[in-house]
């Protein structure tokens, strides 16, 4: 027997842990490599500085457009075209407070877009917890939120292109940036088709394409199954906003 020999058993060597990726790296990697970016933020995931970063971007769009917004145009357009009979006094009444209604809630949206953002999260992770994926809360709000850096951009561009406005419709904002066939039609004439339209956007199918990685990276199901999932979603978000349409249509035809 050999006095060298040891019946203990070998110790696998330990596997070393693979470094989180800096946030701009992150940031840089959902845009050009996807795939290996969400697994990274499936590991070890992150909200403060993407939400930081969100905000950001919000406050300062939100700065630059909302002055350049015609909301009194807007308003008072709408409501003469539902028909309602109204004194020049009380129309001039209602046309100021919706414009006042309208811009603060507009000043607003950066922080309320914080409990948009919440939300998505939280119906991702339950529709993929239900098809028997995993995932926690953290993992999926992370996900969604480096998942909207293609309408951050989106942003960015939209907020050049009003910069070098004098004003903007807001009811048709979604065409400033001709991103989406909706440009083509008449919103007045055609509300319907342009909400339709408009949903067929770039930067919300380039977003779409991202949340199926991330999520398919978070709750370890097929890459196929994820896109199923997330434009199955989709499709309902763009039924919701073609039928409101078809209401607002409704009621401005009397």
């Amino acid at each position: 027997m050999s006095l060298g020999a040891t019946d203990s058993p070998s110790v696998p060597p330990a596997v070393p842990e693979v470094p989180r990726k800096s946030f701009f790296a992150r940031l840089a990697g959902v845009l050009f490599a996807p795939a290996e970016t969400f697994e990274d933020i499936a590991r070890k995931p992150d909200v403060l500085a993407p939400i930081a970063l969100l905000i950001l971007i919000g406050i300062a769009s939100t700065v630059i457009m909302v002055p350049r917004m015609d909301f009194e145009t807007m308003i008072r357009t709408q409501m003469q075209q539902s028909g309602r009979q109204m004194k020049d006094a009380e129309m001039d009444r209602a046309v100021r407070f919706g414009k006042a209604f309208a811009t603060t809630t507009a000043y607003a949206s950066p922080v309320l877009a914080l409990a948009f953002y919440v939300i998505i999260a939280g119906v991702f992770l339950l529709a993929f917890r239900l098809f028997g994926g995993e995932g926690n809360f953290t993992q999926a709000l992370s996900v969604t939120l480096y998942s909207w850096v293609p309408l951050e951009l989106f942003t960015i561009i939209l907020a050049l292109v009003a910069f070098s406005h004098g004003s903007i419709d807001p009811a048709t904002v979604a065409t400033v940036v001709k991103s989406n066939p909706a440009f083509l039609v008449d919103f007045t004439e055609q509300r319907v088709l342009f909400a339709l339209l408009s949903s067929f956007d770039v930067f919300v199918i380039w977003t779409l394409i991202l949340l199926t990685f991330g999520f398919s990276a978070v709750s370890k199901l097929s890459k196929r199954v994820s896109a199923a999932i997330v434009f199955s979603l989709w499709i309902v978000s763009v039924f919701v906003k073609v039928g409101f349409a078809a209401i607002g249509a409704a009621r401005m035809k009397g």
